[in-house]
C-alpha cells in the first residue's frame, strides 16, 4: 500500500504572508480558520494542503488574484524574525543564495529551492507539486517576491531581474510586471527568477555589517532540523496528529480528512504498521508535553495546551506513557539541567 504523501511548511515561513494580509486587507487568522496557538509556535508544522485552501480563500475574500503583490513589502525573509535574519546575514549574495537554498529545506518539505545555470544566466528556482489549483499562482508569486527581495537586499532597491517565471495564469493587469520591472512568463512549470551570473560572482552593493551570531538552543535546533519527508509514514502521521491538536483533542476523523482517507481506510493503514490512532496520539501528546516542559511551561498550562479537560487526565495519560507523572518528569529534567 502506498505511503501517505503529505508536505509540510513551518508557521514561520508563512508569517510574512499572514502579517501582510492583516496589515493590508485586515484578514486575520480567525477568518482563515488558523488556530491562534499555532501562530505562537513558529516551528510548528502545517500540512501544505491546508495552505492551499487558505490561499484560495484569500483570493475570494479580496476578490483580487494579484493580492500577493499588494502585500509584497511584507513578503521578505527578514520578516521571519531571527531565522529570516540569518538567511540574509551572509557577507555577499552568493553565500546568501546557497544558504537560502539549503536552509529552506527545513522550512518546507516536498519542495526544491535551487539555481539552474544557462549560459551566463542563473535561474533561481522554486518548485513544489503540492501547490494545486489557484493556490499554485499565489504560492509561486510568494516565492518569486521573496527571491526578489533577497536580490534587492544585496544589489540595492533599483535592481531588476532579467526575467521572472510564474506558475500560474496571467493576473494583475500589468501590476506584477510593473512590480518586478521585467517580463513575466506565465504558466511556467516552476517559479524562476533570472539573474546574470556575474552578480553572484562579483556583485554586492550592500555594506556588510558584522552582526551578533544567531543563537539557537538545542531544542530550537531539533525543531528546525526535524522536517518529515512526504513519504515517511511514521513522521507524517506524527505531525498530522500533532497538527490536529491545535484544533482540540486529536481526532481520527480530522486527520483522515486531511490525508484524504476515510476513517476506516486510515485505521487499516495504521493497523498494517502495527499502530492504532490512540497509541499514536498518546505518543505525540507526551512528546509535545516534554517539549513544553523543556521550554519551562507550567504543568497546568501544558495540560490546557494539549487539550486535556483537566490536569488529572493529563497526569494519568502521561504516567501511562512515561512511567512518571508530569511533575516528576519535569523535576528530573530540572535536576539534569543543573548537572
Amino acid at each position: 500500500m502506498a505511503a501517505l504523501d503529505i508536505s509540510f511548511i513551518r508557521t514561520v515561513f508563512l508569517q510574512p504572508l499572514l502579517t501582510g494580509l492583516e496589515k493590508h486587507y485586515g484578514i486575520n487568522h480567525e477568518q482563515l480558520g488558523i488556530p491562534a496557538r499555532i501562530l505562537k509556535e513558529p516551528m510548528s508544522l502545517i500540512p501544505f494542503s491546508e495552505v492551499v485552501g487558505w490561499l484560495e480563500h484569500v483570493e475570494k475574500l479580496t476578490g483580487n488574484p494579484a493580492f500577493m503583490i499588494n502585500i509584497a513589502n511584507e513578503i521578505k525573509f527578514d520578516k521571519m524574525g531571527y531565522l529570516g535574519e540569518w538567511f540574509l546575514s551572509s557577507p555577499d549574495l552568493a553565500l546568501a543564495f546557497r544558504r537560502i537554498n539549503y536552509g529552506t529545506s527545513c522550512l518546507q518539505s516536498g519542495a526544491t529551492f535551487h539555481g539552474e545555470q544557462s549560459g551566463n544566466i542563473i535561474k533561481w528556482s522554486y518548485s513544489t507539486r503540492y501547490a494545486k489549483g489557484r493556490a499554485r499562482l499565489h504560492d509561486s508569486l510568494r516565492m518569486a517576491i521573496m527571491f526578489n527581495h533577497a536580490l534587492k537586499h544585496y544589489m540595492g532597491d533599483n535592481y531588476v531581474p532579467i526575467n521572472v517565471e510564474i506558475s500560474g495564469p496571467p493576473c494583475g493587469n500589468g501590476l506584477i510586471e510593473s512590480y518586478f520591472g521585467t517580463e513575466i512568463q506565465w504558466n511556467a512549470p516552476m517559479t524562476k527568477v533570472w539573474v546574470d551570473i556575474s552578480i553572484l560572482e562579483h556583485g554586492n552593493n550592500k555594506a556588510f555589517n558584522v552582526t551578533r551570531p544567531m543563537l539557537m538552543s538545542n531544542l530550537q535546533l531539533d525543531d528546525f532540523l526535524n522536517m518529515p519527508q512526504p513519504h515517511d509514514l511514521a513522521k507524517v502521521m506524527f505531525e498530522m496528529v500533532n497538527y490536529s491538536r491545535y484544533y482540540g483533542v486529536p481526532n481520527i476523523d480530522f486527520v483522515a480528512d486531511r490525508v484524504g482517507l476515510s476513517r476506516q481506510q486510515l485505521q487499516r493503514r495504521l493497523h498494517q504498521y502495527g499502530w492504532n490512532f490512540t497509541s499514536i496520539t498518546s505518543y505525540v501528546l507526551c512528546n509535545s508535553a516534554i517539549k513544553y516542559m523543556m521550554e519551562g511551561m507550567p504543568i497546568t498550562e501544558i495540560a490546557a495546551a494539549l487539550g486535556y479537560s483537566n490536569v488529572q487526565s493529563f497526569n494519568k495519560a502521561f504516567q501511562r506513557n512515561r512511567g512518571n507523572t508530569p511533575a516528576q518528569y519535569q523535576q528530573r529534567l530540572l535536576e539534569r539541567s543543573r548537572t
